[in-house]
């Protein structure tokens, strides 16, 4: 039985509006605990790291479940368990052990639900962008309607908002029908997917993503904490976050009407190049609110166009049968590997060098990004 689009759009709906709970806000909620710049560094970069191994570890235990849809389930499920347990604790390690465990399930879920959705709009992107922009709606009402929230209440009600997300998600997940696992017989008659790691194109698209990623570091650790030393409110920070995804959102529903002006490689390049430049800016003209509403428009390059070319990428270099893992890999070293260095070296760096420097240097590791993509990706254009 196909999934229809809307159920996947819900999903997205739903997930992203988790995650504008979580990039926007979970700063200020541990600022708020008192944790310092490097805990808070390091916590992000832990719920970095578990990304790295959550995609991989249940894509490879894939046969033990009947097809994605029951992985998502069960990942939704402990998910919202695991989460609870930060209503019972508010010390570094106790907050520490809670992201771990809820971000193990969480991670899980989104590749799966990528490879299904992919599958059932039958691998076409610009299909896959109308429905993905659901996920940019979900996180544009959530970061203004907490922004809002927070005005009125304190932080503290920012877990509370999340469980209930996390609840409706795992709800959508077991009102979802079967499908079987989109994959070809034998998962590929004998062929190791680890061979394919090695090709150059492979290599380059890996490490560029990892470099963006990187990138975003400050941005998802700090810029919630920097417009509020900044003088911003709460409700204006919700605004400001979500001017960027509303960019997103006209990226995604337009993009398959603009994505042939450009080989694939092209639309990497000046995305990266885009991105490094919004991240130089940002950190010198943060006392600038129309600025940062320009910036801001920029996350169409820095998230929506390289989220779907990664996507027609993944589907490119890799075989139909390898897809699942692909979407594995790509979730687990871009957002997991380059998530958590960023995390980590941005709490590191942040009281001793301040924001406007650590911003610079996150500018400087996208534009090392364009530089491999321009080395490694071959210019397709189909």
């Amino acid at each position: 039985m196909t999934v229809s689009p809307s159920r996947f759009a819900l999903f997205y709906a739903l997930y992203f509006a988790l995650l504008g709970c979580i990039a926007p806000y979970w700063g200020l909620y541990l600022h708020d605990l008192s944790f310092s710049p490097a805990e808070i560094g390091s916590l992000m970069a832990l719920f970095g790291v578990v990304r790295i191994l959550a995609p991989n570890m249940w894509a490879s235990q894939a046969e033990r479940f009947r097809g994605p849809v029951q992985m998502v389930r069960y990942a939704g499920l402990l998910t919202l368990i695991c989460f609870s347990l930060i209503f019972i604790t508010q010390s570094f390690v106790g907050v520490a052990m809670v992201m771990l465990a809820y971000g193990f399930f969480w991670a899980a879920m989104l590749p799966q639900y990528e490879v299904l959705c992919l599958h059932a709009l039958g691998n076409q992107v610009d299909k896959y962008s109308r429905v993905r922009l659901w996920g940019s709606i979900g996180f544009v009402v959530s970061v203004t309607a907490l922004g809002v929230l927070l005005n009125a209440f304190e932080v503290s009600v920012l877990p509370i908002v999340m469980w209930t997300l996390m609840m409706l998600i795992t709800v959508n997940s077991w009102l979802m029908p079967d499908v079987s696992h989109p994959r070809g017989p034998s998962e590929g008659g004998g062929e190791s997917f680890w061979r394919y790691l090695f090709r150059p194109a492979i290599v380059g698209f890996i490490l560029l993503n990892v470099l963006l990623q990187l990138s975003f570091g400050p941005y998802y650790t700090f810029f919630s904490i920097y417009l509020d030393e900044a003088g911003y409110s709460a409700a204006m920070t919700g605004v400001i976050w979500a001017v960027g995804v509303i960019a997103e959102v006209v990226l995604f529903w337009q993009f398959g009407r603009i994505m042939h002006l450009l080989s694939w490689r092209a639309w990497v390049i000046v995305s990266l190049v885009l991105t490094a430049l919004r991240w130089l800016l940002t950190g010198v003209l943060i006392d600038s609110l129309p600025s940062l509403f320009i910036l801001q428009i920029l996350h169409a390059f820095s998230f929506g166009v390289m989220h779907a070319v990664s996507m027609r990428y993944v589907q490119k270099l890799f075989p139909d049968h390898f897809h699942g893992r692909a979407q594995a890999l790509y979730s687990s070293v871009s957002f997991g590997v380059g998530g958590a260095l960023g995390a980590w070296i941005s709490g590191l760096l942040w009281e001793p060098m301040g924001g406007t420097l650590v911003f610079a240097l996150a500018g400087a590791a996208s534009l090392a990004g364009a530089v491999v993509a321009w080395l490694t990706l071959s210019p397709v254009k189909r």
